[in-house]
C-alpha cells in the first residue's frame, strides 16, 4: 500500500469536454435512495448512491447508539465502517455545542492496488477521491443531527498523512496521548460555507486527476489499462 505518494490535484470536465468549475455560492444537491428495510435491530437512514461511480454511502442506527457509516466503492473495491457518535452538550455545559465524533479507521486497499497494478499515482488518486467522499458524507450526517462540528480521530500515524487532504477544513488540530501511543483529533466546522468549501475542493481535484490520467495514458500502461477497464470514468469527472 502507498501512502506518501506526492499528488499533483486538477480538475474535471462536463459532457462536452470542457472544464467544470463550481460555483461555491450555489447551494449542493446530493441524490439519495431510500434503503430496504432493515432488520429489526437496526434502523437504516436514507442512502447516497452514485450509478456513475460505483459509491454508495449507507447510515444505520442500530438498536442502541451509536450510527454507523458504511461506505463502499464496488469497481475500486474499497469499503470503508465508521463508527458516528454524538456528543450532547451536559446539563452544565449549555454551552457546549453538540458535536459528531468518529474515530477514522484503516482503510484496506490490497484489493485496490492489484486493480492498478501497483501504480503508485493511480492508487493515490483512487484513494483520496474516496477519503473526500466519505467526509461529504459525515459533515452531511453531521449537519442533519444539527452538531457544529465534526470530530476526526486516529490512532495510526499512516493514516493521519492519508487524511493530508481533509486538513484543509480543519479549524483545530491536536495530538492525545494514549495507552497504545498518540491519537490525533481533527476539528471540522459542519458550516454550509466548510461544505461549499469541501464541494469546490472535490471537483478540483476531480479535474486535476482527469487531467493526469489522460496526459500519462501514452507513457503508462497501468493508466491505459485502467482506462480501458473503468466503466464509469466520471468518477473523476
Amino acid at each position: 500500500m502507498f501512502q506518501d505518494t506526492d499528488f499533483k490535484f486538477v480538475p474535471a470536465q462536463d459532457k462536452d469536454g470542457k472544464l467544470s468549475i463550481p460555483d461555491s455560492n450555489k447551494p449542493c444537491h446530493l441524490r439519495l435512495v431510500v434503503s430496504n428495510p432493515a432488520p429489526v435491530q437496526e434502523k437504516r437512514l436514507p442512502q447516497t448512491a452514485d450509478s456513475k461511480t460505483g459509491f454508495t454511502a449507507d447510515i444505520r442506527k442500530k438498536e442502541h447508539p451509536p450510527y454507523a457509516l458504511i461506505a463502499r466503492d464496488s469497481f475500486h473495491r474499497l469499503e470503508c465502517e465508521i463508527v458516528l457518535k454524538i456528543h450532547d452538550r451536559e446539563d452544565d455545559e449549555e454551552r457546549e455545542p453538540r458535536t459528531v465524533a468518529c474515530h477514522f479507521p484503516h482503510i484496506a486497499g490490497e484489493e485496490l492496488n492489484e486493480l492498478v497494478e501497483e501504480d503508485e499515482t493511480l492508487y493515490g488518486m483512487i484513494m483520496i477521491q474516496f477519503q473526500l467522499k466519505i467526509l461529504e458524507q459525515i459533515l452531511l450526517f453531521s449537519s442533519g443531527q444539527d452538531a457544529l462540528t465534526l470530530l476526526i480521530c486516529t490512532d495510526h500515524e499512516s493514516e493521519c498523512h492519508a487524511l493530508e487532504v481533509y486538513r484543509t477544513l480543519v479549524v483545530h488540530e491536536g495530538k492525545i496521548p494514549t495507552q497504545t501511543g498518540t491519537q490525533t483529533r481533527m476539528a471540522i466546522p459542519t458550516t454550509p460555507k466548510n461544505f461549499d468549501k469541501l464541494i469546490n475542493l472535490m471537483d478540483h481535484i476531480n479535474q486535476d486527476f482527469r487531467q493526469m490520467l489522460w496526459e500519462d495514458q501514452r507513457d503508462n500502461t497501468a493508466i491505459r489499462e485502467y482506462l480501458k477497464s473503468n466503466p464509469c470514468l466520471t468518477y473523476f469527472g
